[in-house]
């Protein structure tokens, strides 16, 4: 499959139909529980389950971002106590305080409390970035990973560090609170924003230096948050970072994982080569069918259509081969990758993983071949 996914993403006509599915959620219920088979643990792990399952190997999360920050002048401090872990950043004009709180009947982690909740701490955060520099991670190694998953028909996933407003959202201020940051201080959010962008060119320039053929915009991104800040901060720092990877032969995907209407065509428009992670109906808020003309060109690679929910009850085998079946009749003749979107969950019936890859090699045996028109 590795081969017509480099096809896809090149414009050209693939030999078969590509098909990934992420199953590191599924994989760390299974651990959590005891229930995982001890040739899934690891990386190589990961490598035979998806094998085994019929999917494309991508994604690994353990060398993942590409950045890691350095911090000079200030301290950090992280302690977990129990499913709590407080982390504190120390400065000489405040302190920021970070909570999150691991769920085990979800097998999940989230954050309880953002470091950034007012003036006060957005002017500490901007301390924080001034004393701060991003140093590239996971590259040196790239080379050696790309051949051991080359093996098996993959290619390893590395994302670049989140774009700057999905950055200050995800990982400093939370949406509620960046939507009130953002209209009683803009300035100084501005200024943020540009700092975060200035301390991505190293990372950049790294990537670019190893040019491999597929990079991740990891910004978790969906469209009630994001659209009505698109064009102001979000479309020229995207732009800029596009323009420097392409002109390295770096092809682009961004992870949009939550609602599509808004954000879709306009990532089409500024030149991202894939746009993975697309949630429709009965989970999402829009059609398989309104995809591609949301998307607004056939250039753009759709990549998902398959709801990670689907794989839980309420839904049953019946409700997805439908599902399927009928994203494999309307994408048909168009640049698309099959995949979970986003990840088979920690109760998902993975069975149901190799059913869909039975169903797509029955699909394409029927005649069903028309992938790219």
């Amino acid at each position: 499959m590795l081969n017509s996914f480099l096809k896809i993403l090149e414009g050209e006509r693939p030999d078969e139909i590509v098909w990934t599915a992420d199953l590191d959620y599924w994989v760390s219920g299974q651990r959590q529980a005891g229930t995982l088979d001890e040739k899934f643990q690891g990386e190589e792990g990961m490598l035979r389950l998806a094998r085994e399952l019929g999917t494309m190997p991508y994604y690994w999360y353990e060398e993942f971002w590409l950045a890691a920050p350095i911090y000079e002048g200030v301290g950090v401090k992280e302690q977990t106590h129990d499913a709590e872990t407080v982390r504190i950043w120390e400065t000489p004009v405040g302190e920021l305080k970070e909570v999150s709180v691991f769920a085990k009947e979800s097998c999940s982690q989230a954050c309880a409390r953002y470091p950034v909740q007012n003036e006060d701490d957005l002017k500490t955060l901007l301390y924080v970035l001034e004393h701060r520099r991003l140093t590239p991670v996971c590259l040196e190694n790239y080379d050696q990973r790309r051949r051991l998953w080359e093996k098996v028909d993959g290619i390893p996933s590395i994302a670049m560090p989140r774009s700057p407003l999905s950055a200050l959202a995800v990982e400093w201020c939370g949406m509620e609170n960046l939507v009130y940051l953002i209209l009683d201080y803009p300035d100084l959010v501005r200024c943020i924003l540009d700092l975060l962008e200035e301390q991505e060119k190293p990372i950049v320039d790294a990537v670019c230096k190893v040019a491999p053929r597929l990079v991740h915009f990891s910004d978790n991104l969906t469209s009630e948050f994001y659209t009505p800040y698109f064009d102001k901060f979000m479309a020229g720092p995207y732009r800029r970072r596009l323009e420097r990877l392409h002109s390295a032969g770096v092809k682009c995907a961004v992870h949009l994982d939550g609602t599509v209407r808004g954000l879709l065509g306009r990532l089409a428009e500024v030149g991202f080569d894939a746009i993975e992670a697309l949630t429709p109906a009965p989970v999402g808020d829009v059609d398989i069918g309104e995809m591609r003309e949301l998307a607004g060109n056939d250039r753009v690679v759709l990549w998902g259509g398959v709801p990670g929910a689907m794989f839980a009850p309420p839904f049953k085998w019946p409700d997805m081969e439908r599902h399927v079946r009928r994203l494999l009749d309307l994408w048909s003749g168009t640049r698309f990758v099959v995949g979970v979107a986003d990840q088979i969950p920690a109760n998902g019936d993975i069975e149901i993983c190799r059913k869909i890859t039975e169903l797509i090699r029955n699909w394409q045996g029927q005649g069903c071949e028309d992938i790219r028109s």
